[in-house]
């Protein structure tokens, strides 16, 4: 039997709480053009910000994507549909 440590086998399982792929996630957010995502914080996975909205959006396996990061993307984008948003971040992409 294969035996993953437990810190490699939580990088190669990293989800958010309702089970979207964090790199997908952060994929969608940086092709948002005003997006920028940061990755070296020893706390958390992924932190997006941009420069119109103060509050910067956290990434990790402790996020609901729904609750968290849609808002966010409305707050700061503009895109008014919860639906479309999950979607993107679920496939790490816009249509």
């Amino acid at each position: 039997m294969n035996r993953v440590p437990i810190r490699v086998r939580d990088r190669l399982e990293q989800k958010t709480l309702d089970g979207l792929n964090l790199k997908n996630v952060a994929k969608a957010l940086e092709r948002l053009l005003f997006v920028r995502i940061k990755t070296n914080d020893p706390y958390v996975d992924y932190i997006a910000k941009t420069p119109a909205f103060p509050e910067p959006c956290i990434l990790s396996k402790y996020t609901n994507a729904r609750e968290e990061v849609v808002p966010w993307v409305k707050n700061v984008s503009g895109y008014k549909d919860s639906d479309t948003i999950y979607l993107a971040l679920q496939e790490g992409g816009w249509n």
